[in-house]
């Protein structure tokens, strides 16, 4: 591990214990993959078959094991980048809000067209800004986005 690389409470790569546990099981078990290639070569092809099959059904295991803490490890990874991401919007929000002073000044002296078309512009983007930020916002209320609620948030959005 790096000098520099957060401790995480789950372990030193943000892996929890019962995943740890999983290594711990799966690493013992690999071993069938050399004692099969150690003796493959003088197996009748039936043992071979069932050998294959051994082995097949523990990659499988450890396919799904590392696809698990693959999005184990995305998840943490999101939830420790969140606060640089909500300060993004916050910051992106006011900008964009500051912006709309300049067309709406120009519409007040009768240059609605190109101050229209600005203002609709801000308004698209503070829309799309807004509604991303709080449906991640309910994502992580209802646990990770799996809510009805956040998929129709998503859904409106995409239709807009």
């Amino acid at each position: 591990m790096s000098p520099h690389a957060p401790h995480s409470t789950t372990g030193t790569t943000g892996v929890g214990r019962a995943s740890v546990n999983e290594h711990r099981a799966l690493a013992q078990e690999v071993a069938l993959l050399k004692a099969v290639a150690d003796t493959i070569a003088g197996r009748s092809p039936e043992h071979a078959i069932d050998d294959a099959d051994r082995v097949l059904i523990l990659l499988e295991r450890v396919a799904s094991h590392a696809r698990a803490e693959r999005e184990l490890r995305f998840r943490l990874a999101y939830r420790d980048c969140r606060p640089v991401a909500a300060e993004f919007d916050r910051v992106e929000v006011e900008r964009l809000t500051r912006r709309l002073g300049a067309p709406t000044a120009r519409l007040a002296r009768g240059d609605a067209e190109t101050a229209l078309e600005e203002i609709r512009g801000l308004l698209y983007e503070l829309h799309a800004l807004t509604r991303l930020h709080f449906a991640d916002e309910l994502g992580d209320a209802a646990d990770g986005g799996s809510s009805i609620e956040v998929d129709v948030q998503l859904g409106l959005f995409a239709t807009r």
